[in-house]
């Protein structure tokens, strides 16, 4: 039995009370202590020590996580890679109420530490994802990050493998074009390192007009030479390697990502009325990749860097007939960070944090265009260095709660916008252990990117457009590409968080955040409405009968920007039902073990001790040669985890610790001393003067005497694994495995497993302020500059259920009603946006788990069908008669509709 003693040195100590009453938390799977699967409340030394353990590469802040899933809750989106599982929890991490900021994409973390780029991970298959973790956006700055991005944390499992093909087909419920998708990945996880191959190739065909039955002016002729979906094909290739020196406590990693897109697009005929005028953007993209994780002394050092070149070359045909332009793009980018993190003191409430990040960056971008004489580049270097300071001010548990204080500051320099400087003030209070309160002041200058700069200048032809001041639907040109000549933007927010965690609903969270947003020379891509073109008249073009013939919608800079926006989320995940009970000992697996009546030690073949399993461990590290690494893959994923550092390599230290447990003297010893006071506590009844005093004066209650709840809860951690499977009911199949594998966990268990994010947006305020003594363009009255009409109220709904294999995934979205106004010009129309609620539905069904196969090409075997948008639901968008103009024809907005297709996926 010397595996307690190892567990011991990975246990958690804490006191008596917290032994017994308080639960463990409920993503910790137990750790097997002598047989038993579980948190144990074990003497030792005059302490209780409770025997369980975390996640390696789990985030330990004083700060909550806004959602959490486990393996089982994973498994429950019927998701094929880490992409698709970042899509099933978007809800959860989105940023609504920062409005625009951050770029859309959270902040990623592999093992708790920063990585180069998405490209690293975004292929794993989603059975090799332990946990991922949701935080808000002001845990980024702890990374380098500013606070305007959610953080999400991927622990992987220690040890993985798997190769996975996947097949998809997908079209309209009407038909009219086809997608299809083939993707191989190869992934190994093993002590040492990673390394994954992918291989993805997407194709999707051409839908024009006349397939939908839509003309311009009656005009049929044309409609099958102007397309609503582009034809397009893609490729993509990435290789990613990752090692760990566990010497030195070094990891790096490694991406290598190629890709190419193809697009075909139909714009009409040309003024010979034959010659049909496409438009065709070939790219080609490279990408490499690396991040170097170091511990240096009592700090971690983390080093990224993302090197990539693009081009992109459009051909466009003349309007006359006469040939084609090409716009040629062609953009280099290398970024490199640095962050140092690190706990330099210890203030009486907790450890100070500390990250200091540096970057240099440098970008440059080419373009040509055959219709212009000279080309334009523009290169941009960028050096930043910042600190980011966390300090505890008061204690959780204190009699007003934790709270803790967060200043982040930094400065940039750019070679061609000179110095720009950002700095943030935080305060996070959690008055009880449920709830968290945040408040964030940010102050940042941004300047616009080289895209916006730079790109080439590039025309669309006969694009339909809907021209507000006559209420009529015409064919202009669109023109899009860079504008040399914006400005640096200063943006100046508020931000209000709550996290509560539910009392009345188990693994629920419910958050409440409010943005206020406030920006200057706010860089913009306009669409084309009435007050844009009140604003801006020199970027429409008519002639002289007032015939819309051109809208220029390159960015522009406006002088001020306003907005207030209000968010609910909602994330839960968990089990329907009431858990069954567990079998008695002669029914199956678990229970009260045999020889508990007559105080017999538990164990033996029947019960929850394998001593073949123990002893298999103890020879692990006890027939290694001292100074060489044990071979970790034969011990418990979850013990296995306390071996490791923070990079996820195994630490020399903690091994040589384990082995000395495990076979020093004295493990013996305190196996016997641990195997007697569960004798006792176990016997029926219990033999209470067996026990060590310091275990007998915490089951005593205020009158001294034995507390009876005290002792029943003792006894069915120490004597039952029902308890332990309860707490690890969360903690997804890995715990489960860990506790079956030495008799815990309850087979009989097949309850239904759900998961919900729900997320509500209420913006309030949306303005745009032209100078600064007006005039102020109300955005969600209809006044648009940029972007479309907005709407006040916006929702996205992400659940889903999986049961014995058969799964069921919901996706919702709902866009509430919206105006844009036409102007006062005589014929001028407004335009009424109605709300629009869409529903997806996507059923799997894992072959192997349904029909029970261990082996044949039914294991890992799972079908898919998908469902988008089932009640065929698009939005209707009518004038002030009520009647729906060309360019806003329900086919027209939404030419797809429902959505339907299949996907095959085998795991080898």
């Amino acid at each position: 039995m010397p595996l307690i003693t190892a567990a011991m040195l990975l246990a958690t100590q804490g006191t008596a009370l917290q032994a017994q009453q308080a639960p463990e938390p409920e993503d910790e799977a137990p750790v097997a202590v002598d047989g038993e699967a579980g948190s144990a409340p074990v003497t030792e030394d005059g302490d209780i020590v409770v025997f369980g353990t975390r996640l390696k590469g789990q985030l330990t802040i004083d700060e909550p996580p806004l959602a959490e899933y486990n393996e089982a809750d994973i498994a429950a989106f019927g998701a094929s890679s880490i992409a698709d599982v970042i899509a099933a929890i978007e809800p959860a991490t989105g940023s609504s109420s920062r409005g625009n900021r951050g770029g859309g994409r959270p902040v990623f973390l592999i093992n708790g530490i920063r990585v180069s780029s998405w490209r690293e991970f975004r292929s794993y298959p989603q059975e090799a994802v332990a946990k991922v973790e949701v935080f808000s956006e002001e845990v980024a700055q702890r990374f380098g990050f500013s606070p305007d991005q959610r953080v999400v944390n991927i622990v992987l499992k220690p040890n993985f493998q798997s190769l996975t093909a996947e097949v998809e087909y997908e079209q309209p419920g009407i038909g009219g074009y086809s997608y299809n998708e083939q993707e191989l990945t190869w992934l190994r996880i093993g002590e040492k390192g990673r390394l994954n191959f992918d291989v993805e190739v997407q194709d999707r065909s051409l839908l024009t007009e006349a397939d939908r039955g839509l003309s311009v002016g009656g005009n049929a002729d044309e409609a099958e030479f102007r397309s609503l979906v582009a034809d397009t094909f893609s490729l993509q290739a990435e290789a990613n390697y990752a090692r760990a020196f566990i010497d030195s406590g070094t990891s790096l990693s490694l991406n290598g990502t190629f890709a190419r897109s193809e697009s075909l697009s139909l714009n009409g005929l040309a003024t010979d009325g034959i010659s049909v005028l496409e438009r065709q953007t070939d790219t080609d993209s490279y990408s490499l990749g690396s991040t170097i994780n170091k511990p240096l002394g009592d700090w971690n050092a983390t080093f990224t860097t993302d090197a990539n070149h693009t081009r992109s070359e459009t051909d466009i045909d003349r309007f006359d007939a006469s040939g084609f332009d090409t716009a040629t793009s062609r953009t280099y980018t290398i970024a490199n960070d640095l962050t140092l993190t690190g706990y330099p003191v210890q203030l009486p409430a907790g450890d100070l944090t500390m990250t200091f990040d540096a970057g240099l960056d440098w970008r440059r971008i080419e373009s040509e265009d055959t219709r212009t004489d000279d080309p334009l580049s523009l290169t941009r270097r960028r050096v930043n260095g910042g600190v980011n300071i966390n300090a505890p001010v008061l204690r959780r548990g204190g009699p007003v709660g934790g709270l803790s204080v967060n200043f982040s500051g930094g400065v940039e320099d750019l070679s061609d916008f000179g110095a720009l400087a950002n700095w943030s003030l935080g305060a996070n209070w959690s008055p009880t252990e449920t709830l968290n309160l945040s408040a964030t002041r940010i102050w940042r200058e941004v300047a616009p990117s080289l895209t916006n700069l730079g790109s080439p200048r590039i025309e669309e032809l006969n694009q339909t457009v809907f021209d507000y001041s006559t209420g009529e639907t015409v064919l202009a040109t669109v023109i899009s590409g860079g504008n040399p000549n914006l400005v640096a933007e200063t943006q100046s927010d508020w931000s209000f968080g709550a996290n509560w965690e539910l009392p009345f609903w188990e693994n629920a969270r419910l958050q409440a955040n409010y943005g206020i947003n406030r920006s200057r020379d706010v860089t913009s891509t306009p669409s084309f409405s009435s007050a844009f073109e009140q604003a801006f008249p020199d970027r429409v073009t008519r002639d002289g009968a007032g015939e819309l013939l051109a809208i220029d919608r390159r960015p522009l800079t406006l002088y001020q920007t306003r907005s207030r926006i209000l968010s609910f989320g909602l994330n839960t995940r968990g089990q329907i039902g009431k858990a069954p009970e567990r079998p008695e000992r002669g029914e199956g697996r678990g229970g009260p073990p045999q020889g508990a009546a007559s105080g017999q030690q538990r164990g033996g073949p029947g019960g929850g001790f394998d001593p073949s399993r123990m002893e298999a461990m103890r020879k692990v590290f006890c027939e290694t040669p001292e100074g060489e690494t044990p071979d970790l893959s034969q011990i418990p994923e979850m013990f296995r985890a306390r071996l490791l550092d923070d990079a996820g390599n195994p630490d020399p230290e903690k091994i040589a610790a384990a082995r000395e447990r495990f076979c020093g003297e004295e493990a013996d010893q305190r196996s016997e001393r641990f195997a007697a006071m569960r004798t006792a506590l176990c016997a029926e009844p219990p033999k209470l003067d067996g026990l060590p005093e310091q275990m007998l004066a915490r089951l005593k209650g205020e009158d001294g005497e034995i507390d009876p709840e005290k002792l029943k809860a003792a006894r069915e951690r120490m004597c039952s694994t029902e308890g332990s499977a309860q707490q690890g009911q969360g903690s997804g199949r890995g715990g489960g495995r860990m506790a079956r594998m030495f008799g815990g966990g309850n087979p009989g268990d097949t309850r239904p497993r759900y998961f919900l994010s729900l997320n509500h947006s209420i913006t309030l305020e949306n303005e745009v302020l032209l100078s600064e003594g007006g005039p102020l363009f109300d955005q969600l009255d209809g006044f648009v500059i940029g972007g479309g009409a907005i709407p006040e109220h916006s929702s996205r709904l992400e659940g889903g259920i999986f049961w014995q294999g058969y799964g069921m995934r919901l996706s919702g979205n709902y866009i509430g009603e919206a105006v844009l106004r036409g102007g006062d010009a005589p014929g001028a129309s407004d335009l009424f946006y109605g709300d629009l609620a869409t529903v997806d539905i996507r059923l799997f069904a894992d072959l192997g788990e349904v029909t029970k196969s261990e082996d044949g090409w039914l294991k890992g075997l799972r079908v898919a069908v998908r469902v988008d948008n089932v009640f065929d639901a698009r939005r209707s968008v009518v004038d002030g008669n009520g009647d729906v103009p060309e360019a806003f024809d329900p086919f027209r907005i939404d030419p797809t509709g429902r959505y339907l297709g299949i996907d095959v996926r085998k795991a080898f």
